[in-house]
């Protein structure tokens, strides 16, 4: 390139690609994680969403867990069993209503994400080293509005005239 800045546009579309690469890579890490520690993908996906709201002290149900994961509700419950046969998950009654049963991370949990995304902390610490608390400040705000946006968007409706899925065994 010959230091002209590239137009709008391109700029544009290089973000969508290097967001597209990110994406790509971030779920490889998952599904070697996932793997790693004997789990499914969505079993990941789900305990991150446990950890994440315990965290926040806002607990989820298992209806709430499966609504973010687009589970159907039999399938919701199956996934909840195996995170707590595993003992990564504990379902406990809400203390302010005793009928809502919540789902908290346990310390084994805990443990093995630690385990499996240590490496990949450091290493996006390193990264984000190489930027001015004004750049990180950007950077935060442009990747929220974006996975806000991604999450508005929904994915594309299915073409029919697309290869149909492969049936269920």
């Amino acid at each position: 390139m010959d230091g002209a800045r590239p137009s709008a546009r391109a700029l544009d579309w290089e973000v969508s690609r290097l967001l597209q690469d990110i994406t790509v890579a971030s779920d490889r890490y998952a599904d070697a994680a996932a793997r790693a520690e004997g789990m499914h993908i969505t079993d990941l996906h789900a305990l991150s969403a446990v950890v994440r709201h315990d965290d926040a002290q806002a607990p989820l149900t298992v209806t709430e867990l499966g609504r973010r994961l687009d589970l159907s509700p039999g399938a919701a419950t199956a996934l909840v069993d195996r995170l707590e046969a595993q003992g990564h998950v504990t379902r406990a009654r809400d203390s302010n209503d005793r009928r809502r049963v919540t789902l908290r991370s346990t310390d084994a949990a805990r443990e093995a994400g630690r385990r499996l995304f240590s490496p990949l902390a450091i290493a996006m610490l390193g990264v984000s080293s190489t930027f001015t608390q004004d750049e990180l400040a950007v950077v935060t705000r442009f990747l929220d509005a974006s996975s806000d946006a991604i999450a508005t968007a929904g994915p594309a409706p299915r073409d029919p005239r697309a290869i149909p899925p492969e049936p269920s065994a």
